[in-house]
């Protein structure tokens, strides 16, 4: 007869009943997930930042694997400097002409040009046209439209309010980020600069 100890049979046990478990929170959606033009599949709680960042497939839509956006970008306009610790983005440019500094290169991307901006490298970016731009954001995990979320009810990221200034920068490592510098264009009215 076989010889097993109580330690290796509860172990056996925990490993069965768990398994299934584990799958089952990581089994990927088999339901597809449809954005119109215009819609968003993540209620904003400000309608500014649900027309600035359109979440075309959440978190949940993805079972956590990724969210992605629409971005529609004012002239002269994008985020400060700053570095994700948890998330890699991939931009695709739709219409405009963007900067991208990331790892301290710069590329110049017109519309049908993407980048990868691996987590735990310092980025910003800039729409140079004369005109709006159009971004794609794929943020890898999922998640990222939480921080938008927030981001919409905060104060202005040009803030010069030292008060101001410390909101934002917990809020930024609440989601595993750090702010690090200004944007490109430094000029950048409040209401139409955002972190990404």
């Amino acid at each position: 007869m076989l010889n097993i100890n109580r330690r290796t049979l509860l172990y056996a046990f925990g490993v069965v009943s768990v398994s299934p478990l584990l799958r089952a929170q990581t089994a990927p959606s088999r339901r597809a997930a449809v954005a119109k033009p215009g819609e968003n599949r993540f209620a904003f709680a400000s309608e500014q930042q649900a027309q600035r960042t359109a979440c075309k497939l959440t978190s949940d839509d993805s079972a956590g694997a990724c969210s992605i956006f629409e971005l529609g970008v004012p002239p002269r306009s994008g985020p400060p400097l700053h570095v994700h610790h948890r998330e890699d983005e991939w931009y695709y440019v739709l219409s405009g002409e963007f900067l991208f500094e990331v790892g301290g290169e710069q590329s110049h991307l017109p519309a049908g040009g993407s980048i990868w901006a691996p987590h735990d490298a310092r980025h910003r970016w800039a729409n140079t046209s004369t005109g709006e731009g159009k971004l794609i954001l794929m943020c890898q995990p999922g998640g990222f439209e939480k921080f938008f979320d927030e981001l919409g009810k905060a104060p202005s990221l040009s803030t010069q309010n030292p008060s101001e200034m410390h909101q934002l920068h917990e809020l930024h490592a609440k989601y595993g980020m750090e702010l690090l510098g200004p944007p490109i264009f430094p000029s950048t009215p409040p209401a139409q600069s955002n972190s990404r």
